[in-house]
């Protein structure tokens, strides 16, 4: 009953709400049923996606990926962590403690000096003596900027004007300064007038260092380099400003120090030339790098050195040694027409440069004759140029006698005093050849090491010739020819050295360019390689002493004479010697360490006037101490970068005259070409390389095809 009376009580009230709803084909019946029926119809929309979704499983992302892809992300995101602190402490160190002239920066202890006073006429590059410095860490910072070219007059003239008035106040000496600084503010006032530019100029050096030792030597060195010529700046620190000064050092940002001075064009221009100063620049020298720092070439002549013309090259396996000495030999003969270019390796690695220079190639082996007893005119100008008493013939034989101490050593056996009775028969093989002090006869023909063993089988049949007094000295004549007999076999037919003991067979006094390829002896060590190595020096030696030109010996992995002390004993009067006659030897070697076995070999080492390290693991305190280098030097040698393709160049510290510069070695397309080259692989492109348009001839391990001792092959 009450439900059905609730019904009768709620159909009015609809039916009058229907009523009073404006007709549908009415504007405001189609506004209002149109609005509904969007909202209707957005509802029911809604409705469906929620129930869509009710019913849809819930789905995590990370459960459709594989566990790879989830690892490779999370390797992803720490690599970015990485980067973004490394950038930040690139940026930024993370904390700073500040002292009153200095500030402990990260790792490092720094103080940054400011220059308060520049010279009045600044020259071009003023700033490269502090660019040579390359035991020293140390940032440059110069902001400059344009003055308003109508203020920039006014400016200079108050500043003149205020000069001149302090002139005339003072009574004193100084007076006499202030005009003349008076006179100068003056004409820089006339010269802004006729449109020089101005600006305002200030620079700040950050000097660095591992410890407060290394910084405070570090900086004096910085301020000697500031306040000589060709600087003349006056630095100073920034006394409980290093937190300003340091700012306004920033590679970026605004100068907050505020030290700056008023100077014109010119004078920046000079300071922007500093970094581009060439360090070193002679003429008729060659570039053997470009500065790590400056960018700008080193270039120079070893034969103006005034203490030698030898160089000694070191670095790892893989360093660039071999590829920097063949560049600078390139362009050493290049660069020098008149050069006589010789390469003495054991290892066959010069084959490109051979080829591409077209020189002689001459490969040394077991059946090549080569006679350590040859001698050969001396040109009349040498002769001339030597004293009165001089003696040809008792130098060559001494090289002999050299050469067959050095073969006893090796041996490991004892001459002793026999070695008188072996100087008795290679003065009788000399004399016997009709070849005197008198220097005419030394073209006549040389005697061999086979001529000797034939006197000293005469010796002991009949020693009573050779003797001077006592017949005593017979007997032992007797024995020791027997002794000598029986060590010098090996240089007979068939022995193992018999190749030197006939004449030998092939002459290097008509090339230009010849390359002694050892590497028929495999790259053993000492024995017969080193007594071929002692032999071909002392070939070039004598070369070097006939000629008037400029003679360049490269001997590549020269730890194959350091084995010897015999041999280095003559070889260190080659050395002493090799200034007289325009001789520079290029060492090239993996260690140091055969350098400091025998003290010949250090008077060797001595001797080299251009050091140049590659990157060289075994460079620590004690070798460095040994070569005058210091912390940084020994560092930059550890940590050189090593000659690769994808880097471009390798990197080196070179030595001249005592002074170190770090350098990049970089080679052009065709040097690159030239020095890469393999004749076993590349043989079709040799038409290509730098100078194959002369024939170069290559001599293999027998006399045939070998030119005469007069150079006419025939």
């Amino acid at each position: 009953m009450r439900s059905a009376v609730g019904q009768i009580a709620i159909l009015p009230a609809v039916q009058d709400a229907l009523s009073s709803l404006p007709p549908i084909v009415s504007p405001e019946g189609v506004f209002v049923y149109g609005v509904g029926g969007v909202l209707v119809l957005i509802t029911i929309a809604n409705l469906v996606t929620w129930y869509r979704g009710w019913q849809a499983e819930n789905v995590v992302l990370a459960d459709l990926l594989d566990e790879e892809m989830l690892d490779a992300g999370a390797a992803e995101e720490e690599l970015f962590d990485d980067i973004a602190a490394r950038q930040q402490s690139t940026m930024a160190p993370a904390a700073i403690e500040w002292e009153t002239r200095a500030a402990r920066v990260g790792e490092d202890w720094t103080t940054t000096l400011y220059i308060a006073g520049y010279p009045d006429y600044p020259s071009d590059g003023y700033l490269s003596g502090l660019f040579e410095l390359t035991d020293i860490r140390f940032d440059l910072t110069a902001h400059i900027n344009p003055k308003n070219r109508a203020q920039a007059p006014g400016s200079l003239q108050r500043t003149a004007d205020d000069i001149q008035v302090d002139a005339q106040l003072e009574q004193t000496v100084r007076s006499f300064y202030l005009r003349e600084r008076a006179e100068e503010a003056t004409a820089a006032y006339k010269a802004a007038e006729n449109g020089r530019r101005v600006f305002d100029q200030g620079l700040y050096v950050t000097v660095r260092g591992e410890t407060r030792e290394e910084l405070r030597d570090s900086v004096q060195e910085v301020r000697d380099a500031l306040r000589e010529q060709p600087a003349g700046l006056k630095p100073k620190t920034a006394v409980c400003t290093q937190d300003l000064a340091l700012q306004s050092a920033a590679p970026f940002g605004p100068d907050v120090f505020e030290r700056d001075a008023i100077v014109l064009d010119g004078a920046v221009g000079a300071l922007l030339a500093s970094p581009h100063n060439p360090n070193i620049l002679e003429e008729g020298g060659v570039e053997f790098g470009i500065h790590k720092d400056t960018r700008s070439p080193l270039v120079f002549d070893p034969f103006a050195r005034e203490d030698g013309y030898t160089m000694f090259t070191v670095g790892d396996p893989g360093s660039g040694k071999s590829f920097g000495a063949k560049q600078n030999f390139i362009r050493t003969i290049e660069q020098d027409p008149d050069c006589i270019g010789v390469v003495l390796e054991p290892l066959n690695n010069w084959n490109g440069v051979n080829e591409a220079l077209g020189g002689q190639r001459i490969t040394v082996g077991g059946t090549m004759g080569l006679n350590p007893l040859e001698i050969k005119p001396t040109p009349e100008r040498v002769l001339r140029s030597r004293g009165e008493d001089a003696s040809q013939l008792k130098e060559r034989r001494e090289r002999a006698i050299s050469f067959f101490t050095n073969f006893f050593a090796l041996r490991d056996v004892t001459l002793g005093d026999r070695r008188t009775t072996l100087e008795l028969a290679l003065d009788e093989a000399y004399e016997r050849k009709g070849i005197t002090e008198d220097v005419s006869t030394h073209d006549r023909e040389s005697p061999t090491v086979r001529d000797m063993l034939d006197i000293l089988e005469e010796m002991s049949d009949a020693p009573e010739p050779f003797v001077v007094r006592a017949d005593a000295e017979g007997e032992k004549l007797a024995d020791d020819a027997v002794w000598l007999l029986d060590q010098l076999r090996p240089f007979t037919e068939g022995g193992q050295f018999e190749n030197l003991g006939r004449a030998s067979e092939f002459d290097i006094r008509d090339e230009k360019l010849i390359y002694l390829d050892l590497v028929q002896q495999g790259g053993n060590l000492g024995g017969h390689t080193s007594l071929l190595m002692e032999l071909l020096i002392s070939l070039v030696y004598e070369r070097a002493k006939e000629t008037d030109k400029r003679v360049v010996l490269v001997v590549d992995e020269a730890r194959y004479l350091m084995s010897d002390a015999a041999t280095l004993s003559y070889l260190e009067t080659i050395f002493r010697h090799h200034r007289h006659h325009d001789l520079s030897i290029r060492l090239i070697t993996q260690t140091v360490d055969e350098f400091f076995q025998w003290p010949e070999a250090e008077m060797i080492l001595d001797q080299c006037a251009i050091k140049q390290f590659h990157k060289l693991d075994g460079m620590d305190e004690e070798w460095a101490n040994e070569f005058g280098l210091n912390y940084a030097q020994m560092r930059y040698v550890q940590d050189a970068i090593p000659g690769n393709e994808q880097e471009g160049y390798s990197q080196a510290l070179l030595g001249v005259d005592g002074e170190w510069r770090g350098m990049e070695i970089q080679a052009l397309p065709k040097e690159k070409q030239v020095i890469d080259f393999d004749p076993t692989e590349d043989a079709s492109e040799v038409s290509a390389l730098i100078g194959a348009g002369t024939e170069s001839e290559t001599t293999e391990g027998t006399a045939e095809g070998l030119p005469l001792p007069d150079g006419s092959g025939e």
